[in-house]
């Protein structure tokens, strides 16, 4: 889940914020590009980095242009334009629907589908009732595939039929040694280790629901649908606990794909 505090916080560090109208008005688009904020933790481990990377600075982002669509049942905005990174990034995303039937067909905000493109969900909020229609949801993406890729928010009425918005989001080849998925192909888990963490590096193989790479297999999420292809040499990150085996982290060649989201 992406708590309701730490989206405040990531707002008032840097991520742009919603229009308080959704009359027609147009923010000035933001060119950063000085570099990821990183919090660095206190962990012994040299190198090692929290998963917090704010999406702000390093980021080529812009506040999204608020039209009023009159001819749709809603209005679909982002918190941001379009976004660029460094693959593995991770970072809040707001999303917002205004409704403008007041009738709407739609009888729950469920009904409103999100669908992601070279990029992982790693937890989001409930929505949220502003009030006149209004309605926001934050979501915790990881960029995981180098290349375009998107999230986009869309919906089917009896009214207004299909309609969708889709955020750009980029996937960057990382430069530094320092990144996430440097360190993870390098051999060192980039997160904090949850116990007792091993890897395993070899071609991966995937089989009625298992990923083996070496002698290291695993049971794959249900539901869990890995980039296609993979990279032919990877590593994989694994947790061990009580005699069960939990997936944390797959990477290689343009992938950074992660589990431990999924680990209760």
């Amino acid at each position: 889940m992406v708590h309701r505090a730490e989206s405040d916080a990531a707002v008032s560090q840097g991520h742009p914020h919603f229009a308080t109208t959704s009359t027609q008005s147009t923010a000035t688009l933001c060119a950063i590009g000085i570099g990821l904020h990183v919090e660095e933790t206190d962990d012994s481990t040299e190198g090692v980095v929290t998963v917090r990377i704010r999406l702000g600075a390093g980021i080529v982002v812009g506040m999204l242009s608020l039209l009023a669509l009159s001819a749709s049942a809603c209005t679909f905005l982002f918190s941001y334009a379009s976004i660029e990174a460094p693959i593995g990034t991770v970072g809040e995303v707001g999303i917002r629907i205004q409704k403008t039937h007041a009738n709407c067909t739609l009888s729950s905000m469920d009904d409103y589908n999100i669908e992601v493109i070279g990029i992982q969900l790693l937890g989001e909020t409930s929505w949220e009732n502003l009030g006149g229609g209004l309605y926001e949801k934050w979501v915790q993406i990881s960029l995981a595939v180098v290349g375009d890729g998107s999230l986009k928010i869309s919906k089917t009425c009896t009214k207004e039929g299909y309609e969708e918005k889709v955020l750009p989001i980029t996937s960057l080849v990382p430069e530094s040694s320092d990144a996430l998925w440097s360190q993870a192909w390098n051999g060192v888990y980039p997160f904090d280790e949850p116990g007792d963490v091993r890897e395993a590096y070899g071609a991966p193989i995937v089989h009625d629901g298992t990923l083996a790479v070496g002698a290291l297999s695993i049971l794959l999420p249900t539901n869990m649908q890995l980039p296609d292809p993979l990279p032919e040499s990877v590593r994989l990150y694994a947790l061990y606990d009580s005699g069960s085996v939990f997936p944390l982290l797959l990477v290689g060649d343009d992938v950074f794909y992660r589990f431990d989201h999924l680990i209760n």
